[in-house]
């Protein structure tokens, strides 16, 4: 399934080169003063490795964001969750501090 966009833009590019290139199958390509007949298969495979080259260039910009987001995001939770620890521990400490000052003052109170 996640090949099937690919598969599909290769069986268009081909129906492209196929119906076109029976019918034309020489493209006139001038650059400046330079002249050239380009086949069209040529031509199309080209257009088709520069579009799917530049797709590949946007979902990797979109990649490197995504990760930039992940890894913020990571921090932001270590250190949350590091608070987090922090205060059950200091909790913890209180708690045992008030049992033993509570004990003490029984002690106290019985003498």
């Amino acid at each position: 399934m996640k090949n099937l966009g690919l598969f599909l833009a290769f069986i268009l590019t081909a129906g492209f080169v196929y119906i076109f290139g029976y019918n034309n199958p020489v493209i006139p390509v001038s650059f400046g003063d330079y002249h050239y007949n380009v086949d069209l298969f040529i031509y199309a495979l080209f257009a088709f490795i520069f579009g799917i080259s530049t797709g590949a260039l946007l979902m990797l910009r979109g990649f490197f964001d995504a990760s930039d987001n992940y890894k913020k995001l990571k921090r932001q939770y270590e250190k949350t969750s590091v608070g987090a620890d922090d205060s059950d521990l200091k909790i913890r400490t209180l708690e045992n501090k008030i049992k033993t000052l509570e004990e003490a003052l029984k002690k106290a109170l019985e003498k």
